[in-house]
């Protein structure tokens, strides 16, 4: 009876995979479908598959990650896959967090925040959203829309949103200031920014979750502030195709675009005047400075690309240096990095993304030997130091 039972799932999952990949070859619009297990039940498109697990997005933009082997039945529910309708959406958060937040939407996204304050957070993910598109634009590079409306959920204060943390398998730490998760494809943060500057180097920095450390010199405002824009930053480009919300993503190239968008200037201006300095980060270049100057091994660059261990070891230090390497691309490379961004999105994201394919997709796309680079990026990096030490 075991065998019979074996061979019954062994030819559900058969079938299941055969009109996944069917309806995939034929570009056919995604279906909804439901796939249950003992566990749960999955109800949504399936965006990626192979012979083990299928990656699951629901009607409100989650993902969920199906082991196949688990799997005890399969159905298409509806033909079409159709997004949850926006009152449905408010409704859900609603019920999840209770009635002392309110829940109002803008052009592109969903702000779930204590009463009397949600337009004014909307506002300032708005004007993110727009100088993000604008920047890319003006490179000649057009963002997609995002598929859903995007979710930012703002906590009175440190306590409530470590609780949330703990639900959503993130791990807190008192310079843990917020963080975009992209499965749940939320943003979290809290408005009271009590944590003292730290450097930890243990500190939530994962492949899966996206998060911002508190910085020296910052009053809360100021941190909620640009722990606001560096995460708004992070869930922009995961949900218009800049990175892949499944699979691997260098860890410099996501955060390098992150805290390149932390600059007032570079948001104000969108990118537009030709002078570099106006739009630099001026926190992220002077800890560059001084880490290049006194802890950089030389002709690092090509293990700063191939792997993350820097952001596990020193996360400071490669936070600095992905600012800088990106700041580096985007002013003197627009065109192939914007090219290079998309090369990643467009990788299978069920393969992994070993050190020498990453090695060899960056040589591919800017089209030089990194030590070269390096030299140049490097002596990018000074000039911008010595324009500063002159402007001030």
């Amino acid at each position: 009876m075991l065998t019979c039972l074996r061979l019954m799932l062994l030819s559900l999952l058969g079938a299941s995979l055969f009109w996944l990949s069917t309806e995939i070859a034929c570009a056919k619009p995604p279906s909804l479908i439901e796939m249950k297990t003992e566990e749960t039940v999955f109800v949504g498109k399936s965006i990626a598959h192979n012979a083990d697990v299928s990656w699951m997005m629901d009607q409100s933009g989650m993902l969920s990650e199906v082991a196949l082997k688990k799997v005890t039945s399969f159905r298409r529910v509806a033909s079409e896959f159709q997004k949850l309708p926006l009152n449905k959406m408010k409704m859900q958060l609603q019920n999840e967090f209770g009635p002392l937040y309110e829940i109002i939407s803008t052009r592109h996204y969903v702000i779930c925040a204590p009463r009397g304050k949600a337009k004014a957070y909307g506002g300032v993910f708005e004007d993110l959203y727009e100088s993000f598109s604008h920047y890319f634009a003006l490179r000649g590079y057009q963002v997609k829309a995002p598929e859903f409306l995007m979710v930012a959920v703002i906590f009175p204060d440190q306590s409530q949103f470590f609780d949330y943390c703990k639900k959503d398998g993130v791990r807190a730490g008192q310079g843990l200031l917020g963080y975009y998760h992209p499965h749940t494809n939320r943003t979290a943060l809290f408005d009271q920014a009590t944590a003292t500057a730290q450097e930890d180097s243990d500190q939530n920095e994962t492949q899966l979750v996206y998060s911002r450390v508190s910085a020296e010199g910052k009053d809360m405002a100021e941190a909620l502030r640009d722990t606001m824009i560096h995460e708004a930053t992070h869930q922009v480009a995961f949900n218009t195709g800049l990175h892949t919300r499944i699979g691997e993503n260098p860890r410099w190239v996501v955060e390098g675009l992150a805290t390149t968008f932390e600059s007032d200037e570079l948001r104000s201006h969108t990118g537009g005047s030709t002078n570099s300095l106006s739009r630099i980060n001026r926190n992220r270049l002077i800890w560059f400075v001084n880490y290049s100057r006194t802890r950089r091994e030389k002709a690092s660059l090509r293990n700063f690309i191939r792997s993350d261990a820097l952001f596990r070891s020193s996360t400071l230090d490669a936070y600095a240096e992905a600012w800088a390497l990106t700041f580096f691309l985007v002013e003197t490379q627009p065109a192939r990095y914007s090219r290079y961004l998309q090369s990643i999105s467009e990788r299978d994201p069920l393969q992994e993304y070993s050190a020498d394919a990453r090695e060899d997709d960056f040589k591919k796309a800017f089209k030089t030997n990194i030590r070269t680079l390096e030299v140049d990026y490097l002596k990018f990096v000074d000039q911008l130091t010595a324009e500063l030490v002159q402007q001030n």
